[in-house]
Formats: structure tokens, C-alpha cells, sequence
């Protein structure tokens, strides 16, 4: 990327993209500019645009800085000062003042739109969105890189029958509010997937109802105990726990009993069955009524136990 533009810079507009229409009116929106900030140099921020009246597909900029270089004009005023972050780390940051000590105001990303404010030696001031301040003009397309994105755009947009949409950066706030949305979002799909998992347990240990119960046994179709009935079902999806009742109290982590989800496990004296909700439970009872549902208060229970 050039440090320095060239006066004069001739940008060619989109032929066949953008048709015919007035002049074109290109304005150099003005740059706040603190005294006494040696840095920044709001000299050669004005540009004047012609249009040449024999000639519709040029446009001629003429400038003191570089800013012009990174600029996608539109004969109808829709792209003016539009250019594009060009960067192949996954962000940059936005900063209050052409310092990379300065603190930073927001995030911009692959292939985002910027106004162009105006240039300010190395860097130049960008709006994105919400977000204002400076970032460095290397990273940002030249003319011809921006004119084919857009012209890009335009194309896949008419084919689609669609807008013309550009992506922006997010300042502080947005990212922050958009990351506890996004975490909370994937606590919702981990408590839901979990949940799907529990119920898919309970669907899968209720289809062993009317087997019997053989002491000892872990077989859900011949015969299992209380406790092999239940480490035999976890077993069906991949999880592998004690064989005996006393054992399987400590398996998982504790929850209360009123906060019993289908598939937690109920731990009594002697004794251990599954959860399906509705105070009851799914479990291998005794010989003489096997696999079987039972209310889950028919005795005290010592812990419930979460695996999902």
C-alpha cells in the first residue's frame, strides 16, 4: 500500500453497473481535528470531483492527500466516500486518534465498508456504523479492489433480485452486547441439547417396561437389578457408570429433588431409578414387577444425580 497518493488520481467509474445521470457532487466530509495534536493534519482533506462532460466512465479527482485512492464513487451519489477494510487478520481495531497506543473505539473485519472521512498521514478517519475514529490506510482496498467488490455486489444482487447490502464494524458496546447474546444463546442450545439428551434416556429405558427383574442381571431384555437396569441404559449412550446403587450415588453432580429433570437419576437406600418427571420414576422394581414405573417419593431418597 503507497504511503503517498499522486494528485490527480483517475478513478474509472462502473461502466455498465451504474448508468448515466447528473453530475456528480463528491463531498469531503469535514474531520474534527483536536489542536494540538501534532498527528493529525486536516490540510488536503477537500477534494474537488469533476465530471468531464465528453467522457461518462471517468471521474477525476484531484487531491493533496491520499485519500482518493481507496474511494468508490457512484454517478448517483449512493457509494460516495465508500471503501472496503482489506485485512487478512480476523479484525482490526478503530482508534480514537492515529496512535496504536490511543484507545480503540470499535472492531472492523474482512471486507467492511468504511465512509472515508479523510486522510491523516499514515492513517485515515473512517465512519463504520456507530463507529468513528482512525485506522491505518493500509488496510484498506485500493480503488480498483473496491470498484470489482462493488461491482460484485451489484451483480449477485440484481441476480437475486436483492439490495445492495454492506457489512460495518461494531463499536465497543455492540461487541460486548452482541457476545452476552451470543453466550446466552449457546447456554440456551446447551440446555436444550442436554435436555433432548435426558428425555431421549428416559424414551429409551421406558421401552424395557414389563421386562423382568433378575438380581445381579444388567440385561434390559432378560433381566436386570435397579442398578444394572440404569447402568445398562446410560450405557446405550456411551456413559459409563458404577455398577452398584450405593456406587452410582456419586456419579454426576447433585441437584435437589425439585429441581428433578427426566433422566436424572434418583438414589434411595438399596435402591436407584431413573426420573421421567411427573414424580415418578423408571426402574427395575423386584421380581415380582420387574421394569417398571414407580413414584419417585415411595421411600426417602438420598441424592439425585445429573450425568446430562
Amino acid at each position: 500500500m503507497h504511503s503517498y497518493f499522486k494528485k490527480g488520481l483517475i478513478l474509472a467509474a462502473f461502466v455498465g453497473i451504474f448508468g448515466a445521470g447528473s453530475g456528480i457532487h463528491a463531498k469531503a466530509a469535514e474531520l474534527p481535528v483536536q489542536t494540538g495534536n501534532p498527528a493529525v493534519n486536516a490540510d488536503g482533506l477537500l477534494r474537488q470531483v469533476q465530471k468531464t462532460e465528453d467522457q461518462a466512465s471517468s471521474i477525476i479527482i484531484e487531491e493533496t492527500e491520499k485519500n482518493g485512492e481507496f474511494v468508490v464513487r457512484e454517478q448517483n451519489g449512493k457509494y460516495e466516500d465508500t471503501g472496503f477494510v482489506n485485512i487478512s487478520s480476523d479484525y482490526i481495531y478503530v482508534r480514537s486518534a492515529t496512535s496504536d497506543d490511543s484507545d480503540w473505539t470499535g472492531k472492523l473485519y474482512p471486507g467492511n465498508a468504511v465512509t472515508l472521512k479523510g486522510p491523516v498521514g499514515e492513517w485515515t478517519a473512517v465512519q463504520s456504523g456507530n463507529i468513528t475514529g482512525f485506522i491505518r490506510s493500509e488496510y484498506l482496498m485500493d480503488a480498483g479492489q473496491s470498484q470489482q467488490k462493488v461491482r460484485q455486489m451489484e451483480a449477485e444482487a440484481l441476480k437475486n433480485g436483492t439490495e445492495v447490502t454492506f457489512s460495518y464494524g461494531e463499536t465497543k458496546e455492540e461487541e460486548e452486547a452482541r457476545l452476552q447474546a451470543e453466550a446466552e444463546q449457546r447456554a440456551r442450545e446447551e440446555a436444550e441439547r442436554k435436555q433432548a439428551q435426558r428425555q431421549a434416556v428416559v424414551d429409551y429405558a421406558c421401552q424395557f417396561i414389563g421386562n423382568p427383574y433378575v438380581w445381579g442381571g444388567t440385561s434390559l431384555t432378560n433381566g436386570a437389578d435397579c442398578s444394572g437396569f440404569v447402568q445398562s441404559v446410560y450405557a446405550h449412550f456411551g456413559v459409563s457408570l458404577p455398577r452398584t446403587s450405593s456406587a452410582q450415588r456419586s456419579a454426576g453432580y447433585e441437584v435437589s429433588y425439585s429441581e428433578a429433570q427426566p433422566g436424572d437419576i434418583i438414589c434411595y437406600n438399596g435402591h436407584v431409578g431413573i426420573y421421567v418427571g411427573d414424580g415418578q420414576i423408571v426402574n427395575a422394581q423386584d421380581p415380582a414387577h420387574g421394569i417398571g414405573i414407580s413414584s419417585a417419593t415411595y421411600t426417602s431418597i438420598l441424592t439425585v444425580r445429573r450425568i446430562f
